[in-house]
């Protein structure tokens, strides 16, 4: 009788014990495969699924919430009419597509004369700023023929018949009664003779404008002087070859020059020391004044060779060279941003 050989018996445990090993290791890899894929199917990494089991689910990017408590308004422009003064008053409006979630600025932009507020909201396309940035833009319209602004007295007296300073007060109310507007944050600029206007309600109704800036402005002498109650931060863009609104005045007309333009404000804003250059490239030069009051300042961009334009915005030949080098409306807005009513 033939004795069992322990050494075969000793391979045959080894083999079985590899092969289970591999058995093993093979389930152990299937598992692993399972439990990737349905993390996958989750849209998990594993490590992620980990996270979660020990850390909780991740939180979601919650939806603002919905603070407006006015009418409803479609995005887009609409015209509207008030009555001020015993006269019907007409304002074109345009709502950027995030309207109506949260209060948003409100810019209102003065027309230049002889120009119409769906003129002034083509010629500035001021529009697509709101858009990108999210603030109510208004063009409010003047009345005359043609249409004109009471910015102030010219050398043949009022530069027009209506109160437009009034007017203004009425379309504010009007507008921050029927719309999700922020009301410390209420901006006026304009061009031209709208620029003019511009000025006029920075230095009537400062408790209510947090900023002004002008664009070719037509600055004539407001009634009564200016006076406004608090500082406030000004910005002005002028062409030096402007015909229109000489860079240098017209005294024939009683249009002041743009630096005495910008002296009262370096007053009123209590501004001391120097400018400085802020921005300089091709035709366009950016000066600042900015050691004023109340963290105020006062900047004036100077185009070498723009005409009486909106810098960035649509040519009409007979006003001149427009420059784009910088577009007026991303410079205005970027300005506005900074600043809000106490």
């Amino acid at each position: 009788m033939q004795l069992p050989d322990p050494d075969m018996h000793r391979h045959r445990n080894m083999r079985r014990c590899r092969f289970a090993g591999f058995i093993g290791i093979f389930i152990s890899i299937g598992l692993l495969l399972s439990v990737a894929i349905y993390a996958y199917d989750l849209h998990l990494s594993p490590l992620t699924r980990i996270k979660t089991i020990i850390n909780g689910p991740p939180t979601s990017t919650s939806t603002p919430i919905v603070t407006c408590k006015t009418a409803h308004h479609n995005p887009g422009d609409s015209t509207t009419s008030i009555v001020s003064g015993g006269i019907q008053r007409t304002m074109l409006i345009h709502l950027a597509p995030s309207y109506g979630i949260q209060p948003q600025a409100l810019v209102v932009n003065y027309h230049g004369y002889n120009f119409t507020a769906q003129h002034m909201a083509r010629y500035s396309n001021m529009a697509a700023e709101a858009n990108r940035a999210g603030f109510v833009l208004v063009f409010p319209e003047g009345v005359d023929s043609p249409p004109s602004w009471n910015a102030g007295l010219g050398a043949q007296g009022p530069t027009g018949s209506a109160d437009d300073v009034q007017f203004t007060r009425d379309m504010l109310k009007y507008l921050e009664q029927n719309y999700c507007i922020n009301v410390h944050r209420v901006y006026v600029t304009g061009f031209s003779l709208g620029g003019g206007m511009a000025y006029r309600i920075a230095c009537t109704l400062s408790d209510q404008i947090a900023a002004v800036a002008t664009v070719a402005g037509a600055f004539y002498h407001a009634p009564g002087g200016c006076q406004p109650s608090r500082p406030i931060p000004v910005l002005e863009i002028h062409g030096q070859a402007d015909q229109d609104a000489p860079y240098n005045g017209n005294p024939t007309m009683g249009m002041a020059a743009v630096q005495d333009y910008l002296n009262v404000w370096l007053g009123h804003d209590q501004c001391s020391g120097s400018s400085q250059v802020i921005f300089k490239q091709a035709d366009v030069t950016g000066i600042e004044w900015k050691q004023c009051a109340d963290s105020t300042v006062v900047i004036h961009y100077r185009i070498s060779d723009g005409g009486h334009t909106w810098p960035g915005g649509g040519s009409i030949t007979s006003l001149g060279y427009t420059t784009h080098t910088i577009d007026a409306n991303v410079v205005i807005w970027k300005f506005f941003s900074q600043y809000e009513t106490p």
